[in-house]
């Protein structure tokens, strides 16, 4: 059994507090009130061991995927999530040394680099994989594409356990215990790994090193980003029985299967075609080339490039999403690249087309959410307003994460909050948090004093909201009831919790 490193801890804390704790969600105000509380956190944490832990189930949510249908995300309770991240960084190295080397640009997606609150090297490492594919597209006559039926969500624990071992032997008691933390987030259910949180990453990754060492072993060249694995021989029978071996050990080994409708055997020239050169991967392309020439570097803390003034950012920007609005269907990463590099600049200009065409946007929500929010002000204000009234009436505005999201930013502003249309979508809505938020951001006392004797009836979600919207009430009737809070807390995390908002208020 094992007990975290406060390196580890400190790490989680750096890493969340730059980054995020799930990639879909808004981030949890709780996390202040563990910053707040940090040495009490670490002691909490490294007071037992990892499978002692006593582990809340994540709060689970969809997003609608490009192709229509949707995805179930996740978002890890506070604590939970610091753990998790935690774990990361103590296996995250070992895992790096096991795989392929970069250099082979085999596996090609997120090398793991340990540093500055970061697990990754930078970049995601797609133009390596399609540079890749493109090298062994002209050195054989035959390709193979295939990814894996729902990956994060049919991980095998066990073998996720075994590759950490694997990986590092000194890591055997956390491995199982890692297993163990995962089977409890799970219910117990044996397969499955949350859907957001980068650390998910690293154990994905993991789990991969001996599916590309069984795959080099069919005597076919091969490279990979995650899930998604491209295949090439001169020997079309060859790459055939690679593709039904490959099955076999999947299934045998790992209770992964091949997503039928995504695997395909072909010439490599048909595809180049219409995998690596068509007019839509063209375009994407060129556009790609763009915005890189506004942001070279990448990343949230990338600085604006010296040949571009806000002018031509803006209008570039405008143009990109426009022409993406004629593809058949949101292509995800050049939606995110797009609006993270508007954000990034903090361009305005991209507000009207986003709000405009809300509902094919839809996800990539938590990215516009994320550049609404970066960019709202005096001036933008108005205009964002009128089109979240517009927005609401939409029925993919419903969904339960867009929604999340859509309250989550109205009730953030007292701007938006003037509008009746706005403020009835959140207090008529489903999330009871997004309400809290709403009372702090207007000062709204009596809705608090309604709901602060519910406490025990609601979610530990919902209450910790209603404890951090008691900031709202006077000192003389906050502070007394703070402090009975804290003192019949059952959770660590309530008591901090309490006792922050007292403090901050």
């Amino acid at each position: 059994m094992a007990i975290l490193s406060e390196e580890s801890l400190d790490f989680a804390k750096a890493h969340i507090e730059k980054y995020y704790d799930s990639d879909f969600f808004p981030k949890a105000f709780e996390f202040e009130a563990l910053w707040h509380h940090w040495p009490q956190v670490k002691q909490e944490l490294q007071s037992k061991n990892i499978s002692k832990f006593l582990v809340s189930n994540p709060y689970n949510s969809t997003i609608q995927k490009a192709r229509g249908g949707y995805r179930v995300v996740h978002q890890l309770e506070p604590m939970e999530a610091v753990a998790y991240t935690a774990m990361a960084y103590e296996v995250g190295s070992s895992i790096e040394e096991k795989r392929a080397p970069a250099t082979n640009r085999i596996a090609c997606s997120y090398r793991i680099k340990v540093a500055n609150g970061s697990l990754f090297d930078g970049g995601s490492g797609w133009g390596d994989f399609k540079d890749k594919s493109l090298e062994l597209a002209n050195e054989n006559d035959f390709a193979a594409i295939t990814d894996i039926s729902d990956f994060y969500n049919q991980i095998y624990l066990h073998r996720l356990q075994n590759a950490i071992e694997a990986a590092n032997t000194a890591h055997k008691s956390l491995a199982s215990d890692i297993e163990d933390f995962l089977l409890a987030l799970n219910n117990k259910a044996s397969q499955g790994v949350p859907v957001g949180p980068a650390a998910s990453v690293v154990m994905a990754e993991a789990v991969m090193i001996d599916i590309d060492a069984f795959i080099s072993q069919c005597g076919v060249d091969h490279t990979r980003y995650v899930d998604d694995i491209r295949m090439f021989s001169n020997s079309e029978a060859k790459l055939a029985g690679a593709l039904e071996k490959l099955t076999l050990y999947l299934y045998e080994n790992h209770r992964l299967t091949l997503a039928t409708d995504k695997t395909k055997l072909m010439p490599t020239d048909e595809f180049v075609e219409k995998h690596l050169h068509n007019p839509y991967l063209d375009n994407k392309d060129e556009l790609m080339e763009e915005l890189d020439n506004i942001s070279p570097y990448g990343g949230d803390d990338a600085d604006e490039d010296d040949n571009f003034n806000e002018g031509d950012i803006g209008g570039t920007l405008a143009e990109a999403l426009d022409r993406i609005l004629k593809f058949d269907y949101i292509d995800l990463g050049l939606a995110r690249s797009i609006i993270r590099t508007a954000r990034r600049n903090k361009t305005p200009n991209l507000v009207p087309v986003l709000l405009e065409n809300f509902a094919y946007f839809t996800p990539v929500s938590p990215d516009l959410f994320l550049y609404l929010e970066e960019v709202m002000d005096a001036l933008t204000s108005p205009m964002i307003k009128s089109g979240l009234e517009k927005v609401c009436d939409l029925r993919e505005s419903n969904c339960a994460l867009v929604r999340l999201w859509l309250e989550h930013f109205i009730s953030s502003h007292a701007s938006l909050l003037a509008s009746q249309r706005l403020k009835r979508f959140v207090m008529t809505g489903p999330n009871i948090e997004n309400k809290a938020r709403a009372a702090i951001t207007l000062g709204d006392i009596a809705w608090v004093r309604t709901h602060k004797a519910q406490i025990y009836n609601v979610g530990a979600r919902a209450r910790r909201s209603i404890i951090n919207a008691a900031r709202v009430l006077p000192s003389d009737e906050r502070n007394p009831w703070l402090g009975l809070v804290a003192q019949n807390a059952a959770l660590p995390l309530d008591k901090w919790l309490a006792n922050w908002v007292k403090a901050t208020a």
